[in-house]
């Protein structure tokens, strides 16, 4: 009995003996198995969190998200006679990842939407043939509705614009069409189908090195026909306020 006793005692001495070697060798600091559900994302599992930002709006043609956000900047119609009226609404948001753009137009004759930008946030520098109040350097180019023929409008589409910087001699193509910069929804009816509207995302990263971004610019659009004539512009001012020599400005975004 005494000799089974002792040999229990060895056996239970050895194994804590290499229990506590165990726990000698076991690495000092935290490890994955250390930290806790709050640590982890649980989406890419990760710590820290490897997910891309989610975008502050979806690109589906539904509009309901621009309203639950703050610093949306916004341009309607003023009231008062204006040079041109067909674009009623321009919508301006950024966030880590995409500038978006929203627009509500009358749809007839309608082919390109233009978006100009004072990349400098500087209305003393650039062109200022379209607004007075500020000097643009850079421009997006896009159709949303096909062209059938000889100055026919045909299907409604996705704008995919191209990118041009302003130079000395005219302009240059920096970022061509079909390349994934933009994405759009296809512009259908709204407001009861009075008039028309899309919304579109631009990928910050596709125009940022040729655009030389800082964290503060401005945008304008303009609304041409099928002969490329204006139809719609915002911002704008009116008749009166530009013959009393008010200046139009640009909407201008700041990017976080």
């Amino acid at each position: 009995m005494i000799k089974k006793f002792f040999a229990l005692a060895a056996i239970f001495a050895a194994t804590m003996m290499s229990f506590t070697a165990c726990e000698e060798d076991k690495p000092v600091g935290p490890g994955p198995e250390d930290e806790t559900p709050a640590d982890v994302c649980p989406d890419c599992q990760k710590n820290p969190c490897e997910c891309e930002p989610e975008a502050a709006i979806t690109i589906d043609g539904e509009f309901a998200d621009w309203d639950n956000l703050e610093g949306v900047q916004v341009a309607t119609l003023p009231k008062g006679d204006v040079d041109y009226e067909q674009l009623k609404t321009f919508k301006l948001f950024a966030d880590e990842t995409f500038i978006y753009v929203f627009c509500e137009f009358d749809p007839e004759n309608t082919l390109v939407f233009v978006p100009y930008f004072d990349l400098d946030n500087d209305p003393t520098t650039g062109n200022d043939s379209k607004w007075s109040g500020a000097g643009y350097e850079a421009k997006a180019e896009g159709s949303v509705f096909e062209e059938e023929g000889d100055g026919v409008q045909g299907a409604p589409k996705a704008w995919d614009p191209a990118f041009y910087m302003y130079t000395d001699s005219g302009t240059e193509e920096v970022c061509a069409a079909g390349l994934g910069a933009v994405m759009s929804s296809v512009p259908a009816p709204y407001n009861g189908g009075a008039t028309y509207a899309f919304e579109a995302a631009i990928v910050r990263e596709m125009i940022a090195g040729q655009y030389n971004l800082g964290d503060q610019f401005t945008m304008g659009m303009i609304q041409y026909d099928l002969s490329w004539s204006y139809i719609g512009k915002l911002p704008c001012k009116t008749l009166d306020q530009k013959d009393a020599g008010e200046l139009e400005p640009m909407l201008t975004i700041t990017l976080p």
